[in-house]
């Protein structure tokens, strides 16, 4: 693929790698890179949130991968479209973060930075101590998820390729 497509999509990770399954959204940047080599763009923000809206340009497809806590099942996955509707602050996506997810995106939002499309990926997570591992559920769900992050970013692709004929 060329650079420019390369270009296009970014996926970033969100969590701590050292509190349990707050560790996922890195996780899942892991297997994007292992599985697709340099295909997508990748980051991983494991601190402050604050200036996440520098990490992406507004001709991208953004894809944020996070843990979440709403009481579902532990390895569920809940997909939202952020340009289509605002992020509920108490969402329930887990922030360690001095500026959370939700917060972050809205900010954003305000200050016109917002990407050509901006998918969350929120995975249902349960454990949060320090230097816990991540459940199997939780960890189960990568692969899952890297999976629908390569289905969505080939739809806005061809959804892109579309709109510009």
């Amino acid at each position: 693929m060329d650079g420019q497509v390369t270009a296009q999509a970014l996926v970033i990770g969100v969590g701590n790698r050292d509190r349990g399954d707050d560790a996922i959204g890195p996780v899942v940047v892991d297997v994007v890179r292992e599985r697709f080599d340099d295909r997508y763009a990748t980051g991983v923000v494991e601190g402050d949130l604050s200036d996440l809206s520098l990490s992406w340009h507004q001709d991208q497809d953004v894809v944020i991968v996070d843990a979440m806590v709403s009481g579902r099942p532990a390895g569920d996955v809940w997909e939202f479209d952020a340009l289509e509707e605002k992020l509920r602050i108490d969402s329930g996506l887990l922030s360690s973060h001095g500026v959370g997810l939700a917060e972050a995106i809205e900010l954003a939002r305000i200050l016109d930075r917002l990407p050509r499309s901006l998918t969350i990926i929120a995975i249902e997570a349960t454990t949060f101590g320090q230097f816990d591992e991540l459940t199997p559920e939780v960890a189960g769900a990568a692969d899952r998820v890297v999976d629908r992050i390569e289905k969505l970013i080939d739809e806005k692709r061809t959804h892109a390729r579309t709109r510009a004929v």
